[in-house]
């Protein structure tokens, strides 16, 4: 049987994402495909959902998924690449600062704000990767993105360094939050760790150690630490579809309401997860209206299917 699912695994700081990625290759059979949700920085720890075989269809919709972290920064200090790694451009004594002073700085972090992506990053530019123009001493001009920091709180400060919270969207660099702070400080300020403890549904205290998935392997038990489909895709809302429309559903047809084993009461466009009797994914769909005003009649759309 062809292995499918998500291993929840946590990185460590040093290697890349791709490097997490090649290890977890390295157990599996032969042409499976695999791959990672989410970047982490060489220096980040945490949360990094792999998906396998045919859960690499998974991953667009994990794009848009809140993540949280924790973000450890250093007041004082400015540098090339916005953490701690990179050359030291300017050092200054950012004084006394208080828990209540540090929360006032990250508040006003919080709320749909536009960022500049920092040259020392993975986004592209006429085919390069910003952080590859970077160590070839070239700066080009970026466009800011928009992003938004749903919560931000301050955990505790000891001399220079503010550990603090941050739930945010898709395209936040934690890293350029840290630059920001400082500079509102008046001091500068760079990341100097990072850990992040949530994506979507996968939290950090569920995660597995890379040894734990080799353990598992030489014991013939991967299935046994693999997500389903299904699971990992618990933050999006769950309808279970009647027997008689399991087929319609995997040729990628639209279902009724009536075929729906529960109460259906989504607004428009909403995405769910279209599972058989036994829980299992048979697709991603979308919810569809006949009459804007009677959210209780209408369709629900397959828009991929899982299932086959």
């Amino acid at each position: 049987m062809e292995l499918s699912g998500v291993l929840n695994l946590k990185k460590t700081n040093g290697p890349t994402s791709h490097d997490m990625v090649d290890e977890v290759r390295k157990l599996l059979p032969r042409k499976t495909k695999v791959g990672h949700a989410g970047t982490l920085d060489p220096m980040a720890e945490g949360v990094l959902p792999i998906c396998i075989g045919p859960s690499t269809k998974l991953f667009s919709y994990f794009l848009e998924c809140k993540k949280t972290y924790r973000a450890v920064m250093l007041f004082g200090r400015v540098t090339d690449t916005q953490d701690i790694t990179g050359k030291l451009l300017a050092e200054s004594e950012p004084g006394e600062i208080t828990i209540t002073r540090a929360q006032e700085l990250l508040n006003a972090m919080l709320g749909k704000t536009k960022q500049m992506p920092p040259m020392y990053s993975a986004l592209k530019s006429n085919g390069k990767r910003l952080h590859e123009l970077a160590r070839s001493g070239k700066e080009i001009e970026r466009d800011k993105r928009p992003i938004e920091v749903f919560r931000i709180k301050a955990i505790s400060i000891v001399g220079p360094q503010l550990t603090f919270d941050v739930t945010c969207s898709r395209g936040t660099y934690i890293r350029s939050i840290c630059h920001d702070i400082g500079a509102n400080q008046g001091a500068g300020g760079c990341l100097q760790a990072l850990t992040r403890t949530a994506l979507g549904p996968f939290e950090l205290a569920d995660t597995l150690s890379l040894e734990d998935v080799q353990r598992y392997s030489r014991e013939r038990r991967l299935m046994d630490i693999l997500i389903s489909p299904a699971q990992a895709l618990a933050h999006l809302p769950a309808i279970h579809v009647h027997p008689r429309a399991e087929v319609r559903v995997l040729n990628g047809a639209m279902i009724r309401f009536e075929d729906v084993r529960e109460a259906v009461d989504l607004p428009v466009d909403t995405r769910v997860r279209m599972l058989n009797e036994p829980g299992e994914l048979l697709a991603v769909g979308k919810m569809v209206h006949e009459n804007a005003r009677k959210r209780s009649q209408g369709f629900v759309a397959p828009e991929k299917v899982f299932a086959t």
